[in-house]
Order: structure tokens, then C-alpha cells, then sequence
């Protein structure tokens, strides 16, 4: 498995690809493709609260998270990785995205002494 994080422009470009995430298996019935095993939606993240815990620094990208049965090279202009503390993690999976991570980073801190194969 494949654990990768996305951003799109806007919420609108992230809805336009969602739809050929899903294949529709019954009339009004859709499931996820068979490269896909989950997909989580952010949305847009905030990077910092005043004193009221009110938002005060949002980003305009809508972020989601998907864990991958295969790569899908159609979603490779969307990918980021940021660092992997604090960030959403499917159950169990944080060993996935800190492999997709340092495959990117492998000189990052979190790479250092990991065994990632």
C-alpha cells in the first residue's frame, strides 16, 4: 500500500478529480477504483489560531489524504509531503507515509537511522 497526501487549488479542482476516483458499479450506486483503498478529505488547513482558537491563517488548497492500492501517476502533480508530525495518519499506516516521504526527503531528520524499505 501506497499512503499519499494532495493538494488541489480548490475545493472545486478536488471534486472534478474525485469523480474518476469512483467507478459506478450499480444506477446511483459508485465505489472506489480498484488503485484506491481509502480517501480521506481534509479540506483546508489552518496553520495558526489567535487566543480565541478562532483560524487566523487558513490555506486557500483543500488537502487530502489517500492511501493507494497502486500509485496513480495522474494524481502526481497534486502530491505533497509535509513533515510527518502532526499531520492526519490512517489507522495504523504511519510507516506508510513516512516511506513515501523519504523516498521524496530521503536527507530529512525523519529519514535519518529509519529503516524505510
Amino acid at each position: 500500500m501506497i499512503f499519499k497526501k494532495y493538494e488541489f487549488t480548490n475545493e472545486e479542482e478536488w471534486l472534478t478529480i474525485r469523480e474518476t476516483l469512483y467507478k459506478e458499479v450499480e444506477e446511483g450506486e459508485k465505489i472506489l477504483i480498484a488503485e484506491v483503498a481509502a480517501i480521506h478529505e481534509i479540506g483546508h488547513i489552518c496553520f495558526d489560531y489567535n487566543e480565541e482558537g478562532e483560524c487566523t491563517d487558513l490555506s486557500t488548497h483543500y488537502a487530502v489524504d489517500i492511501l493507494l492500492n497502486e500509485d496513480l501517476l495522474r494524481l502526481n502533480e497534486f502530491e505533497v509531503y509535509p513533515n510527518p508530525d502532526g499531520v492526519h495518519i490512517f489507522a495504523g499506516c504511519s510507516e506508510l507515509y513516512l516511506k513515501t516521504f523519504c523516498e521524496v526527503n530521503p536527507e530529512s531528520d525523519y529519514c535519518k537511522n529509519e529503516d524505510i524499505s
